[in-house]
């Protein structure tokens, strides 16, 4: 009978350690999340870690700390899986910063299976036959009964730190007074992945609403929510993008507040789509291949 697979992706629920950091630097966000859709303390891109590695795998899954699991996958977890003694095997994990020491890239490189985008593997130091792309992009075909025709509008999905202050929350409310419908990071996964595959456009302020609107072959938006708007995505954004053949570039949140901006920005995330298609097919392919050391367990 084939064992389990024990896991770790970022779970405040799961780690207590996880839960205080968060409590400390996040706690007004968490509060107001409490009060919505979703599972409190819950991101629904690390959570989808549990539903893709299950089925792509063919394992049951148990979350485990670092130190202690088979595998990491989704997520941008290699800093901590540097720094808080991971072991297991890394399957299209990712990094928020390319600043990684060259002795600690080195001891890790015979565990990586694949890695997010071509930013993290040149960051870490691999060979560029090294897999690239992110494990959410597999709910492409892990979910292929999705509605193909968009009939329910746009929608926002938050970030958890996009609760944070109160000109943020004002932001977020601002665009949801236009008629956009707000997808909060705690919703499950499969809550999400019914959202996302049945909207006419996503706008996204965190990475997995872009990564799973692509995967479901719905038109997404990068938008940012500060105020001044940023300029310039994050290393994991680019490296993500990167992985799909797209440049990537925020877009101000102020102009999705009217129906021009908003058509625009839909026509945008249809170009973008249209590139990004056929490279995802390409990379849940490899993907699947990648996986296959993590599929046996006896």
């Amino acid at each position: 009978m084939t064992t389990p697979i024990n896991a770790f992706w970022w779970s405040p629920r799961r780690d207590l350690r996880t839960l205080a950091h968060e409590l400390r630097d996040h706690a007004p966000a968490w509060s107001r999340l409490a009060l919505g859709r979703g599972r409190a303390f819950t991101n629904h891109g690390d959570e989808l870690s549990e539903l893709v590695l299950t089925e792509a795998l063919g394992r049951r899954v148990r979350w485990a700390p670092l130190g202690r699991e088979d595998v990491v996958a989704i997520g941008s977890a290699i800093v901590p899986y540097l720094t808080r003694g991971g072991v297991g095997q890394i399957w299209g994990t990712g990094l928020h910063t390319p600043d990684i020491p060259a002795d600690r890239a080195a001891a890790v490189r015979d565990r990586v299976l694949a890695i997010r985008g071509p930013l993290a593997r040149a960051a870490l130091g691999l060979p560029e036959s090294t897999q690239i792309g992110d494990p959410g992009l597999l709910v492409r075909s892990l979910r292929p009964g999705l509605p193909r025709e968009r009939r329910r509008g746009t929608v926002l999905v938050t970030h958890f730190t996009s609760h944070m202050t109160a000109i943020e929350r004002r932001t977020i409310s601002a665009i949801c007074s236009t008629g956009v419908r707000l997808l909060p990071a705690t919703l499950t996964p499969a809550d999400m992945l019914a959202e996302l595959g049945a909207a006419e456009h996503v706008m996204s302020s965190g990475m997995h609403g872009v990564i799973l609107a692509h995967a479901l072959r719905t038109p997404a938006t990068l938008v940012s929510l500060k105020s001044p708007a940023a300029t310039e995505a994050a290393f994991k954004y680019r490296d993500y993008h990167q992985s799909v053949g797209l440049d990537v570039h925020p877009t101000p949140w102020t102009s999705v507040l009217d129906a021009d901006g908003r058509h625009a920005a839909r026509e945008r995330g249809e170009r973008d789509l249209a590139i990004a298609d056929a490279r995802i097919d390409e990379l849940v392919e490899g993907l699947f291949r990648s996986a296959a050391p993590l599929r046996s367990g006896h």
